[in-house]
């Protein structure tokens, strides 16, 4: 098939983000609304302007739902766990598949430097600060194994990293003598952004801090940390920065050389609907007006370019291509993740971003309408820290929260007796702090290990319960959850 049959089916595809249906055509398709009759009940009221936003927006997004081929019978709320390719990128796809199967020889099926210029334009960067990777772990482990660490070196993070953080986190402790330092993340429901920036600047220490290390948003609740301002507050010390944003890009518009980060691992398959095992590196490689401190020292750990430095210096050169040259990558892989990129800009970023915050509030509305706010976990007001992830537990008490069997069924009766999948778990007594020491015991078994923000003494959280709110669900779908989960609660307790 030839570029110019592939771009017109690609763009006969893409129209359908270039105009809204009409509002009856559009209602008229429906999404899967899984297998209960339970009834949604009247629940968390909508301002006049949301109302009005929803008016506009659902026709559109209940039709872009359909450019997923996802399982009619099961409302899908876990773009957290691995998103859905488009119809459009999927077949392209399976081209490039078919392509490489006839006549293997050729290393790209399109060549990295193109992938990369896609993925780069959509994320507000160049291709030069940009590398194609398997996934975030992959991302996160080229970053870690390239800094230049000393013994002694503290790494500040946050005690809610997800296990592939925690995990590189003690390998790099172990290996270098780095120190690991934990700051406490303020997570009540009317938590602000100065609070969380006051909680990590208590721990930073110019001059020792090396690298402050976060995710945003928080892989166990969702919580959004404001990168700007911890990127400004760690150039201020002298720190270098590094952000897990496996749900960051594909979720919200990334625009990466504003943020003032260092070091950014993305994951292609989540929130981006990409191809699994495709992620991409953001690596700052140049003065930029959001950070004009100099480059840090950075090892290459993989790659076959033999124009890379090999005492970590830091020069006028393509580093994103030097990190992309690995092997033989399934690059068929590479261009489906470069067309995700490119579909979600045709809709529009802001709008997706858009669409993914406000139905997030609505199923926080819902969620504390039926069960009260302390069930909804992390920040519920300062529109900042707020993510498309919603974390909650349904349960009454904190005993029945804190029940690890308890909550693992939850998830898995909603889904067979309901039709509903949805995640959960926090690291519990496995994460940064574990056996043999002492304080491990103050976080359960599937629990979220938080620490007080002024005293750094443990104040684990709940069992989450995660529910994403996706390009492909809508308020019907959430309202019948919420429903579902009234309904599942009551036969449970």
């Amino acid at each position: 098939m030839t570029d110019s049959i592939d771009t017109s089916r690609r763009a006969m595809t893409l129209g359908l983000a270039t105009a809204l249906l009409t509002p009856a055509a559009a209602m008229a398709q429906t999404a899967a609304l899984g297998k209960t009759g339970v009834t949604a009940p009247v629940s968390g009221a909508l301002t006049a302007e949301a109302k009005a936003y929803f008016t506009e927006q659902e026709p559109f997004f209940k039709q872009f739902a359909q450019e997923f081929t996802l399982d009619p019978n099961i409302v899908y709320f876990m773009a957290a766990q691995k998103g859905s390719m488009p119809k459009s990128v999927v077949a392209h796809y399976k081209d490039g598949l078919d392509q490489v199967a006839r006549d293997p020889f050729p290393v790209y099926v399109e060549a990295s430097a193109k992938t990369r210029a896609k993925i780069a334009k959509c994320y507000g960067t160049t291709p030069d600060q940009i590398a194609i990777t398997r996934n975030t772990t992959d991302a996160l482990s080229l970053i870690f194994n390239g800094i230049d660490w000393k013994p002694g070196d503290e790494l500040l993070m946050t005690p809610l990293e997800h296990p592939t953080g925690i995990t590189l986190a003690l390998r790099t402790a172990a290996r270098y003598g780095v120190v690991i330092k934990q700051w406490g993340v303020p997570v009540h429901a009317h938590v602000t952004v100065d609070e969380v920036v006051a909680a990590l600047e208590r721990q930073v220490v110019p001059g020792k801090t090396k690298a402050i290390f976060f995710s945003s948003p928080l892989w166990p609740i969702g919580q959004r940390l404001p990168e700007r301002r911890i990127a400004a507050l760690a150039q201020k010390a002298g720190a270098i920065t590094i952000v897990d944003g496996a749900h960051y890009n594909g979720m919200f518009d990334p625009q990466l050389d504003e943020t003032g980060i260092d070091f950014f691992a993305l994951c292609g398959h989540k929130w981006q609907c990409g191809p699994g095992g495709t992620g991409a590196l953001y690596i700052r490689n140049k003065k930029l007006a959001s950070n004009g401190t100099d480059l840090p020292k950075f090892f290459i750990s993989r790659s076959q370019s033999r124009i890379v430095p090999f005492d970590g210096s830091r020069g006028d050169w393509d580093i994103g291509e030097a990190l992309s040259m690995y092997g033989f990558p399934e690059s068929a892989d590479w261009r489906a993740l470069g067309e995700a990129c490119e579909l979600w800009d045709q809709v529009g970023r802001q709008r997706i971003e858009t669409w993914h915050l406000r139905l997030g509030d609505y199923f926080r509305d819902q969620l504390v309408a039926a069960f009260g706010e302390s069930a909804v976990l992390g920040a519920q007001r300062d529109p900042a820290l707020k993510s498309g992830i919603v974390a909650f537990n349904p349960f009454p008490t904190q005993q029945q929260r804190r029940d690890e069997k308890l909550n693992i069924e939850f998830r898995a009766r909603i889904l067979k007796e309901y039709g509903f999948r949805i995640s959960g778990l926090g690291v519990g007594n496995n994460g940064l702090t574990r056996k043999p020491d002492p304080e491990a015991a103050k976080f359960a078994s599937g629990t979220i290990p938080n620490r007080d923000p002024l005293t750094l003494a443990p104040a684990p959280m709940d069992h989450p319960q995660r529910v994403n709110a996706c390009v492909w669900n809508n308020r019907e779908q959430i309202d019948r959850f919420v429903a579902a989960t009234q309904d599942l609660v009551k036969k449970m307790i």
